[in-house]
This record gives C-alpha cells, sequence and structure tokens, in this order.
C-alpha cells in the first residue's frame, strides 16, 4: 500500500518547479491532488494528465491568489469537489531583486499579497474545514533562507517570506489542538524558473555555487522528497522550519553589496 493512499492534497504553484515536484511525488505515494496555477493552464492539465498516466488522481485549480477572494474561493473550491482535503502545500509565490532604495509601495504590496496573504486566507479557509470535519491534516508552506537572513536586492521578498514563517508558528499553535500539523521549509538556491536566470550566467552561477556548501543549487525533487516524506512519515513535528539549502546559510553567501546607483 502507498504511504499516502486514500489522502487528498491541495498544492499551489504546482504547474511548474517545486510544486510541480511535489504534486508528482504525493501522487506517487497514492495521493489525490488539487494541482493550483495562476496563467499556464496548458502545464497544469499536462501535469493532471502525467498524474492519471501513474493510475492517480487529480484536478485542476485556477486563481490569483494575489487576490484574497479568489485565495478564500480556491480553498471553498478544492475542498468541495475533492471531497475534503488531508494535506496542504502554500509553494505558491512571487520573488525578484530590487534595491531598498527602488522599492515602490506596488513591490511592497505584490510580495505581500502573493506571498503572505495569499498563503494566509487559503490555510484559513481550508484548516477551518479540517476543525469542522477533524481531519488530522499536514500544512507545509515554502519559505526561504531570504526570510532568515535577506540577500542583496531582496529585502522585501526576504520579509514576505519571514512573515510567512512566523504566521505559520502561530497557526501551528492554535491548530495544535485539533492534531494539525503545520510546517515551514526554508529553501536555498534551487533549478527552478525563478532562479533560470542566474543559472545560465556562467560567472553568476560559479559565485553562487561557491557561496552555497554542497557546491551547487538544490533540485525541486529534493525539496519534494523532504515535505512528501514528513507528511507520509506522521511526525510528531509541529511548528517547525527545516532549512533546505545545501548548506548555503552556513557560508559567508554571495552577491556582496555595493554602492547604490540609480
Amino acid at each position: 500500500m502507498k504511504r499516502l493512499e486514500h489522502k487528498k492534497a491541495l498544492v499551489t504553484g504546482a504547474s511548474r518547479g517545486i510544486g510541480r515536484a511535489i504534486a508528482l511525488q504525493l501522487a506517487g505515494e497514492g495521493a489525490m491532488v488539487g494541482i493550483h496555477y495562476l496563467e499556464n493552464k496548458a502545464e497544469a492539465e499536462a501535469l493532471q494528465l502525467e498524474i492519471e498516466s501513474m493510475k492517480g488522481k487529480a484536478f485542476v485549480f485556477q486563481a490569483d491568489l494575489g487576490d484574497t477572494t479568489q485565495a478564500i474561493q480556491l480553498g471553498h473550491q478544492a475542498w468541495e469537489t475533492m471531497g475534503g482535503i488531508d494535506i496542504l502545500v502554500n509553494n505558491a509565490g512571487v520573488s525578484y531583486k530590487k534595491h531598498f532604495l527602488d522599492f515602490t509601495e506596488e513591490d511592497v504590496d505584490t510580495f505581500l499579497n502573493i506571498n503572505y496573504k495569499g498563503a494566509l486566507f487559503l490555510t484559513q479557509t481550508i484548516s477551518r474545514y479540517m476543525v469542522e470535519s477533524q481531519t488530522e491534516g499536514s500544512i507545509y508552506s515554502v519559505t526561504s533562507v531570504n526570510g532568515l537572513r535577506p540577500g542583496v536586492g531582496q529585502s522585501a521578498y526576504g520579509a514576505s517570506k519571514n512573515a510567512l514563517d512566523t504566521l505559520m508558528k502561530g497557526v501551528a499553535l492554535e491548530l495544535a489542538p485539533h492534531q494539525i500539523k503545520v510546517n515551514t521549509i526554508a529553501v536555498g538556491a534551487i533549478e527552478t524558473d525563478m532562479t533560470l536566470a542566474a543559472r545560465q550566467s556562467p560567472v553568476f552561477l560559479k559565485e553562487v555555487n561557491e557561496g552555497i556548501a554542497m557546491g551547487r543549487f538544490g533540485k525541486a525533487e529534493e525539496v519534494a522528497s523532504v515535505i512528501v516524506d514528513l507528511v507520509a512519515s506522521g511526525s510528531y513535528m509541529t511548528g517547525a522550519t527545516i532549512t533546505l539549502d545545501g548548506g548555503l546559510l552556513l557560508m559567508r553567501g554571495y552577491d556582496k553589496p555595493k554602492p547604490y546607483q540609480s
């Protein structure tokens, strides 16, 4: 019997990258999977077909998590369509670099709305259903090492991920009486679309790799394995942040600060 047989999971930002890897591994362990996407319906439906080719079952959901109303509606729709949810993975997010002196209110709103508020209200919607149905669920949120130690040009992004991490620790505390476990995974440099530009520059790639103890970017599948194994283990862990960065935070880092130029 597969470890997650009869379980139902919703993964946000699942059409590509880390989310896609998580969805595939959850399905491989027997879970029914809800695939959330923002724009690329074709990629989401291709993933659905891949899961179905594995004899799994998947549903596709579209929502802009930067819109609180849509985030809440996603929670309702996914719960009703799938007949409940045991596992929620908040993976969707937005990241880009910008010097602090160049921040606009729009930048700050973008990071907070997508990386923080969307996950907050989706989690609230799903966890309310879990409490009402006495579902002993698992909630995992993908955060970033930049939320623990901000990088150059990533202070606003890092702040949004730090806020999500702190939020989920409070959620873990308040949902513990309902046997709902809530944890976060702070990832480092991972091979995804978000890091493609950096990996295409030999000079910058060398600099980044030299700032990681393991000397390389991580793979989306390596992130997925940690989350799926923890969910499947039925671990006692809640309110924890797991750092998955190949030792990046152990090093001094890369991309050193330079004098500001407008």
